[in-house]
């Protein structure tokens, strides 16, 4: 079966099943067209499907198995006879090997990945026989991380800016063209942000060096210190990728970074400030898979989580979300949010700026450049036949009044931090 066939096959059944539209999927045609992507990868992408559907799709399709990665155990046998430079230039993971059929058991999300498959046997030996899992893509890089235990190659690549000597170590780990050094370590410190689950990354130079910490569950840790010669270069190229003014150092600049780390696309607002030793560059993470969490799941004592469906499942009122920084009332209010996210709700946000973009909400950035700001767009909003309002900030005493003024003539539901 041809890919092309495959993927003709894969919409038409999500249809019939019911989980696409037929205008989801001639939507998601024209932008795989664009993006050079796989129909399942495409559909991913624009939230009409999630990946586990997905994977099990493919696999029933093409008459394989597929396996949800977060239930195995390391096959240590396995993992030995397969170095991590293969398993992260070809994208697979070794699952287990049976020594008296011969036969290695791996995981992989791209079931056309001929080239993996041909040298993976040629490593071993083109004696021991193939049997191919279907996993899905953000599962399956995190596996690879959790069994091969990950690390960052940055010494690596800081030893190469300073003797010049390329360090094939961080190459292979990243893809299989030489990049810049220092492009390279940029990326390493995002990368390694992500995974472990970081949600403000700060680059803070001093006299003699620079201090990068990182925001973990509200608090602020040290993870490196360099010297004050890397940060020139490393500003320069946060800048260019948020599409900033890498001329401007002298005042405050706000930007945008998206990139596909760990399988899934991740974004990064980016702020920069001027300091005495030079710019201070923030990096709020912004990922997407990890910002909507069921209520169900994100600890809450059973009698608050009770008290906020009951809230939630009320007509009309006002819910006031509030905290100090990184306490988690963006993550809330989105969780919230998403258990009412349906084609029969219109659900409408004021932002500032919009932080985690959502299928089917309807989404606006309170900014200069767009001539909107918190009370205006409350009453531009009202106009809009809305269900549910999330005010982002209320910063003023008529912000405040449009908010209850509206709550309490017109009936619908608000909330705002």
């Amino acid at each position: 079966m041809t890919e092309q066939t495959l993927n003709n096959r894969l919409g038409e059944l999500m249809v019939m099943q019911g989980l696409i539209s037929q205008d989801q999927l001639r939507i998601a045609l024209i932008e795989q067209v664009q993006n050079k992507l796989q129909l399942g990868q495409q559909l991913v992408r624009l939230g009409f499907v999630s990946e586990a559907i997905v994977r099990d799709l493919l696999a029933h399709n093409m008459g394989q198995e597929s396996i949800d990665l977060t239930t195995i155990v390391a096959d240590t046998e396995a993992l030995s006879m397969v170095p991590e430079t293969f398993v992260r230039r070809y994208h697979l993971l070794p699952l287990a090997y049976d020594a008296s059929i011969k036969t290695m058991t791996i995981a992989m999300a791209d079931q056309f990945n001929v080239v993996a498959l041909d040298q993976l046997r040629a490593l071993l030996g083109g004696q021991i026989k193939l049997k191919q899992l279907l996993a899905a893509e953000a599962q399956l890089e995190a596996t690879i991380d959790q069994f091969y235990d990950y690390e960052l190659s940055v010494d690596g690549i800081l030893r190469e800016i300073e003797t010049g000597e390329i360090d094939d170590q961080s190459i292979g780990a990243n893809g299989h063209s030489y990049t810049q050094p220092v492009v390279r370590l940029v990326g390493a410190l995002l990368m390694d942000a992500v995974k472990k689950g970081v949600s403000d990354i700060h680059f803070e130079p001093e006299a003699a060096f620079l201090r990068i910490r990182y925001r973990i569950d509200g608090v602020l840790h040290q993870v490196r210190s360099l010297h004050k010669n890397y940060w020139p270069s490393m500003a320069v190229r946060l800048k260019v990728v948020s599409g900033m003014d890498i001329t401007e150092t002298r005042a405050a600049q706000d930007g945008r970074l998206n990139m596909h780390l760990c399988g899934r696309p991740i974004d990064f607002r980016v702020s920069t400030h001027p300091t005495i030793h030079g710019e201070n560059i923030v990096l709020r993470v912004l990922d997407r898979a990890q910002s909507v969490i069921p209520i169900e799941r994100m600890g809450l004592h059973h009698s608050i989580q009770q008290t906020l469906q009951f809230m939630m499942s009320r007509p009309e009122g006002i819910l006031i979300v509030t905290g100090p920084t990184g306490s988690g009332k963006t993550t809330t209010l989105y969780s919230l949010l998403n258990s009412k996210n349906t084609e029969s709700v219109n659900i409408m946000t004021l932002e500032d700026p919009v932080e985690h973009p959502v299928s089917l909400m309807r989404q606006t950035s309170v900014a200069e450049s767009n001539k909107i700001d918190f009370a205006n767009g409350i009453r531009s909003m009202m106009r809009q036949d809305p269900d549910i309002i999330l005010v982002g900030e209320v910063r003023d005493e008529e912000t405040a009044k449009m908010a209850f003024r509206a709550a309490m003539t017109v009936g619908h539901f608000f909330t705002f931090s």
